[in-house]
């Protein structure tokens, strides 16, 4: 910790700084549930009345965005001479240093990142919410895969300060951010956004790089980009995120439905035509833990599970399932839930794994015959967006 730095933010111990910048500086604390991440916001501005009441309504409606390659915000202070903003902490490189350090991403592990990252706009776009700073450096790669972190943080910031210039970092900026204050700015600008994130995520070059502000600038009004070195079909995906015009780009939930066709399609080759899936999983005990990790009690392999997926409890109806997962949630008659009464004979859905509760009281994975890769993608994609609406209907 530097010195100067806070011993307690509000209830929370502060136990280090993991970084400073031009909004704020953030700190690794600790509170009643575990380690989290507070970004105290510089105070300029925060004495109206009117712009805090708005910095509370862009915070509320940020903290409704799922879990879903996301780092959830849990709690707001702005009542204080300099607001703070609690989100879940996600140990991890960001996916700028993670480059910087071992090499641009390439093959499976790009399309994944694009994927993951695309989902997680899906997710925050469905909650109302617009990023505006979308960038490498706000792109967490934790032990679960990639989370965007820090959204809706921009325009909260717009609520507390006089912003004489656009928020957001210059070379991810969209055209319609930084070409008049006019401009209206909307989910686009995060597609945008993708776009120059995946592009260095792909190559460790800013896509528009220069050595000043303004330089930076008139690249990313005028110029169209050289993208001959990102590889079909992600290449033309790409080209259609950075159009110049924001009603020429695919919505978020689009971007990611062309994602998963795509490797729908790579996939075609690999994946076996006929799955043939182990019958019994486990046996369910007083607390069972489900997930992907070595941790659970029993491990469920398939797209989209969490390590830690959901815990299951028996009650003297059933079964309760408590869902916490961080991966594409579960299902009951192809409906999300988040909690849920399981009875034998119940079948659900964890990820893209079908279960079934049998009398014994055993888990056991259902199986399919000729299941093909698309089918296993397009349930991705539904689990995506299900999982989105179901928790901005919860908690709004």
């Amino acid at each position: 910790m530097n010195t100067g730095d806070p011993r307690r933010i509000g209830p929370y111990e502060v136990l280090g700084r993991l970084g400073a910048g031009g909004q704020g500086t953030v700190y690794l604390a600790r509170g009643e549930a575990g380690r989290v991440a507070i970004k105290v916001i510089h105070a300029q501005g925060a004495a109206d009345p009117r712009a805090r009441r708005r910095f509370a309504d862009e915070v509320s409606m940020a903290s409704r965005v799922p879990r879903a390659y996301t780092a959830m915000i849990i709690d707001a202070a702005i009542d204080r001479d300099q607001p703070y903003i609690v989100s879940e902490y996600v140990e991890g490189p960001s996916l700028q240093e993670l480059v910087e350090t071992h090499g641009p991403l390439s093959g499976s592990a790009l399309e994944r990142l694009a994927t993951y990252t695309a989902t997680a706009l899906a997710a925050i776009h469905g909650a109302g919410v617009v990023h505006r700073d979308l960038k490498p450096a706000n792109v967490i790669v934790g032990p679960d895969g990639p989370r965007v972190v820090d959204f809706g943080i921009a325009r909260a910031l717009e609520a507390t300060a006089a912003m004489t210039t656009p928020v957001g970092t210059p070379a991810y900026l969209a055209p319609e951010q930084v070409g008049g204050a006019d401009a209206e700015v909307g989910p686009p600008v995060d597609v945008h956004a993708w776009a120059a994130t995946v592009y260095f995520a792909a190559t460790g070059k800013a896509l528009f790089a220069g050595s000043n502000v303004a330089f930076i600038i008139n690249r990313v009004l005028n110029e169209t980009p050289d993208l001959r070195v990102i590889s079909e079909p992600l290449r033309s995906l790409i080209a259609d995120c950075l159009a110049k015009d924001p009603a020429r780009r695919p919505a978020a939930m689009d971007l990611l439905g062309r994602l998963v066709g795509h490797q729908s399609e790579t996939t075609q080759q690999t994946m076996p035509r006929t799955v043939i899936l182990p019958a019994t999983l486990g046996t369910l005990k007083e607390t069972t833990t489900l997930g992907s990790g070595p941790a659970a009690d029993i491990v469920i392999h398939g797209t989209g599970i969490a390590p830690a997926h959901a815990t299951v409890r028996r009650v003297s109806a059933g079964y309760r399932l408590h869902d916490h997962s961080g991966g594409l949630g579960t299902f009951i008659d192809g409906r999300p839930v988040l909690y849920a009464t399981l009875r034998p004979g119940d079948r659900f859905r964890v990820g893209t794994a079908l279960l079934h509760l049998t009398e014994e009281g055993e888990l056991e994975h259902v199986r399919f015959s000729r299941m093909s890769p698309a089918l296993w993608w397009l349930l991705l994609l539904v689990a995506a967006v299900a999982l989105a609406a179901v928790v901005v209907v919860v908690t709004g």
